[in-house]
């Protein structure tokens, strides 16, 4: 008889995850298929407003238990006390989803300055690094292992112009990325990150209104559209399930092959 072999599971029951960008776009996507699955919930976004009504219809439509806490991820004080804020509220951490980033301004290398450089790294990296830093602490201590999913791009990858701050950013994270799994497997702690291409969300879809800008778009795409957020949620919640533990110190790319070349 062929040897009966393990059903894969994304179950979270039990299990708390913090999402940094949660209110909107893939951040919102994440943590509301999360939730779905069971999982409880700390969302994070700089607008108080946003945070408390999202936490309210997370919990309403999918009957976790969601918290809303406003922060800024390049802050580290900010960092320090939603740690705390959802250790103190749910006991633990045994994910973190490390999506929070801006775009920064769009102009070419050599109009850019440094302000405008370090704004994106700020949040884009150095709140990578921090957060990870804190939450993989806190699972650490508890002992029981985690995962840590960061949100990278495939901005990371090539060489887009007038993106330079955001490139480099999203580079730094998938470098990062492979130094936080090496270091934190002792821990029993993953880390992996997923690299989207262009995918449609509340603070790009005035962009991809424009039938030229989206035409242009989707011609670079082999599949020939637009991705969704629901789209790289999915892959998100494999990674952080008991199914993909074995996995560590890699991205995905979700870009309709478009880092394929050709």
């Amino acid at each position: 008889m062929a040897k009966e072999i393990g059903k894969p599971s994304f179950d979270l029951t039990g299990k708390v995850a913090i999402v940094t960008g949660g209110t909107k776009g893939i951040g919102y996507a994440v943590a509301a298929t999360f939730a779905m699955y069971g999982c409880d919930l700390a969302i994070t976004s700089r607008t108080p407003a946003d945070c408390e009504r999202i936490a309210k219809d997370i919990e309403t439509l999918y009957g976790v238990k969601c918290l809303g806490i406003s922060a800024d991820s390049s802050n580290k004080d900010d960092i320090d006390r939603v740690v705390a804020q959802t250790v103190e509220t749910f006991g633990k951490i045994d994910i973190l989803i490390n999506n929070a980033g801006i775009s920064g301004k769009t102009a070419a290398l050599l109009d850019q300055t440094e302000d405008d450089f370090m704004n994106v790294i700020n949040t884009n990296l150095k709140g990578v690094f921090q957060f990870a830093q804190a939450v993989a602490a806190q699972i650490a201590k508890q002992g029981k292992g985690g995962r840590i999913v960061n949100i990278a791009s495939v901005g990371g990858l090539i060489g887009g112009k007038s993106v330079a701050p955001y490139g480099a950013s999203k580079a730094g994270v998938l470098s990062l990325t492979k130094t936080m799994a090496n270091e934190w497997a002792r821990y029993g702690i993953t880390v992996n990150a997923v690299c989207p291409g262009y995918v449609i969300t509340e603070l790009n879809q005035d962009i991809f209104a424009d039938p030229e800008i989206k035409a242009k778009m989707e011609k670079r795409t082999p599949v020939r559209r637009l991705g969704s957020v629901e789209e790289v949620a999915g892959p998100v919640l494999a990674m952080v399930s008991d199914s993909f533990s074995y996995m560590t110190g890699t991205y995905i790319l979700l870009d309709g092959g478009q880092t394929i070349g050709g």
